[in-house]
């Protein structure tokens, strides 16, 4: 229990409020929110959206997400992105550093390339395993840029490597790093 309520507050004090800022600038239509958390972030993708749909497994994260800020444009809903998900449906699909959770990391990328309609954008985030950050034990794996562009590549055509201000990287070690798709 104190480790998620410890988790939830350094996730508003971290990197992740700032990428969100900047993705939220940039994405609009219909967005899907992969593994949205508690909201947080979330809810700061419908500054230009028609509608934001945040996908989260965490049944308590999820709860605590719809009451804060469920609204006429934004709902969550508890899946996994490693099974069935909706397909062709959204303009953008984001992943604020969530990938290095998941094992099957190339089954979550591939069923977010099917969920976006043709043209549509994927936004992709994670901390920069060369960078000097502290490392978490509930990562999977971690990335460099290039090892998070190879696996990007195995599903989009094209891959931007960008840092926290969608900016392209002016280092290797630029922490964290952003992959934007399509």
């Amino acid at each position: 229990m104190s480790y998620n309520l410890w988790g939830r507050l350094t996730y508003m004090l971290s990197p992740q409020f700032d990428i969100y800022e900047q993705v939220s600038k940039v994405v609009y239509g219909k967005v899907a929110d992969i593994g949205s958390g508690t909201g947080f972030g979330t809810h700061l993708l419908v500054r230009n959206s028609d509608h934001v749909t945040g996908y989260e497994v965490d049944a308590a994260a999820m709860k605590f997400a719809t009451r804060a800020f469920s609204n006429g444009k934004i709902k969550f809903i508890s899946a996994n992105i490693c099974g069935a998900m909706p397909k062709n449906e959204y303009d953008f699909v984001t992943m604020i550093d969530v990938i290095e959770h998941i094992e099957e990391d190339h089954i979550a990328v591939y069923n977010c390339s099917n969920m976006l309609v043709y043209g549509g954008t994927f936004i992709c985030s994670t901390p920069n395993r060369l960078s000097r950050y502290r490392k978490s034990d509930y990562h999977a794996r971690e990335y460099s840029p290039d090892e998070l562009k190879n696996l990007l590549e195995l599903v989009f055509e094209t891959v931007k490597i960008v840092d926290h201000q969608l900016n392209p990287i002016e280092t290797e070690y630029s922490n964290p790093i952003i992959g934007i798709c399509q």
